[in-house]
């Protein structure tokens, strides 16, 4: 992909602002977050919660990846000697 097409695909997206309640991002457009706006204080404390194990698993995933990568890497390299 290039640069420009980057560029453009970034373009069409729309803005967004920080909530500071859930601290998630929301479109401007939006007067309210989308996210907590209809939440109580627990239920607040669980949707940070669920999202803090989401962004923990996603680093296990992304862990897993660069970990097969590295094998492959390895493994073509040996197929070149």
């Amino acid at each position: 992909m290039s640069v420009g097409m980057s560029l453009a695909l970034r373009a069409k997206q729309p803005k967004q602002k920080r909530c500071d309640r859930c601290e998630l991002y929301y479109p401007e457009s939006l007067d309210k977050c989308d996210h907590c706006a209809e939440l109580n204080n627990s239920q607040l404390a669980q949707l940070k919660a669920q999202h803090q194990e989401t962004m923990e698993e996603n680093t296990t995933f992304g862990k897993y990846l660069l970990f097969g990568a590295a094998i492959i890497g390895l493994l073509l390299l040996l197929s070149f000697l």
